[in-house]
């Protein structure tokens, strides 16, 4: 009998340990823009998170943590990456899971960090750059042969003109004299 009831606060202390260890997290912040967005994830103590894309417009961000995260949804407005950030199914019962819905195609990138207790996970996700406009299609005048024509023609001479004859009268025709 001790020695089931020396069992059972053996296993209690240990469910405590292991819940005082896990992290907790404390507050997100959003820096949001056209091109990139920052999500930062505080937490108190060491966090496990993991994140995968569910398409291109969507990532999800898993916790481990139990509980409820207040203040879900959090709307986006006008022209920036990040639409809304909601809760999720998640993948265990002590797991929370993020649900970030993006305007356009980004890919994401994650980075922790840790200031003494305290740690913070920096979601850095960029919008997927639009491939360069193709080049501008340019027609080349086809040169054809040159057609044969005929002489063009004066602008001067109507149709019903008729020829002018030349006579020549018997006059002589000296060179001009030089002075000296």
């Amino acid at each position: 009998m001790i020695y089931r009831i020396k069992n059972a606060v053996i296993a209690a202390l240990i469910l405590l340990c292991a819940q005082a260890g896990a992290a907790s997290l404390s507050d997100i912040q959003v820096s949001n823009g056209e091109q990139q967005a920052r999500i930062t994830l505080s937490f108190i103590g060491e966090p496990e998170y993991a994140y995968s894309q569910d398409g291109k417009r969507t990532v999800a961000l898993d916790i481990r943590q139990t509980g409820v995260i207040q203040g879900l949804p959090l709307q986006f407005s006008g022209n920036n990456l990040v639409k809304t950030i909601r809760a999720g199914t998640p993948k265990d019962a002590q797991s929370l899971r993020l649900l970030v819905d993006l305007t356009e195609n980004g890919k994401t990138e994650a980075v922790k960090r840790q200031n003494g207790g305290n740690y913070t996970v920096i979601f850095t996700i960029n919008a997927d750059v639009p491939p360069p406009p193709p080049p501008p299609v340019v027609a080349k005048r086809v040169e054809s042969a040159p057609r044969p024509t005929e002489p063009a023609r004066n602008p001067f001479k109507s149709s019903d003109d008729r020829l002018t004859g030349v006579t020549s009268s018997n006059t002589v025709t000296r060179p001009a004299a030089r002075w000296r």
